[in-house]
């Protein structure tokens, strides 16, 4: 409203406030023709200030209607953004886990040629260790006076052939065990690594 309007109502006030009370009675004389002039020139002036509040109605619908665009555009924003990051990490714990794999499968495969050329080797060791163990036998019993003493060392050297092959098969047991516990733990570092990928992208869902 104008402030020439409030001016107006303000005087009307006074005017009633000023006007003489009527004994015994709740009525009061006022210039009736002063009171009809303030109120014309109030009506007078209304449309100008109901103009004035339509333009701050619009005005404020033109915000409000602003504001929804501004809210539905970062909010489709944010959807792209979010989907964006998920992508990205799908292809990181796909990336991940097949480095992961491919790693597994690689120390996997060197185990196995490793355990091979062991087991062969303890193979070739032990018939060599048997051949020659027959060969001193061979010869201890080659002659009668010290029969006796052959057949003992004979047992003694395939007894000590045994112990030997059942050590290298333990070591080479052991050396196995051993890259596939190496490898158990290569495999549970990539996993954790990606259950705290996936943990992240839970989290930076929820926030959403």
């Amino acid at each position: 409203m104008q402030q020439r309007t409030y001016t107006l109502l303000d005087e009307l006030d006074s005017v009633l406030s000023m006007g003489k009370k009527v004994p015994l009675s709740n009525l009061c004389m006022v210039d009736r023709d002063h009171c009809r002039q303030l109120v014309r020139e109030i009506v007078a002036d209304m449309p100008a200030d109901i103009t004035a509040a339509e333009g701050i109605i619009q005005n404020q619908a033109s915000i409000i209607s602003e504001a929804r665009e501004i809210a539905e555009q970062t909010k489709a924003d944010a959807n792209i953004r979010a989907n964006h990051m998920l992508t990205e990490a799908n292809n990181q714990a796909q990336n991940t886990l097949q480095s992961a794999n491919q790693k597994a499968q690689e120390m996997l495969t060197k185990s196995q040629e490793q355990a091979r050329n062991m087991v062969a080797d303890a193979k070739e060791q032990a018939n060599k260790m048997v051949k020659d163990a027959e060969e001193r036998a061979r010869q201890l019993v080659s002659e009668q006076e010290v029969m006796a003493r052959a057949q003992m060392e004979a047992e003694e050297i395939l007894q000590e052939t045994q112990q030997e092959i059942e050590k290298l098969y333990h070591d080479v047991y052991q050396h196995i065990d051993d890259v596939l516990a190496q490898l158990d733990r290569s495999i549970s570092e990539k996993l954790t690594d990606i259950r705290m990928t996936r943990q992240q992208i839970g989290q930076s869902m929820a926030s959403r």
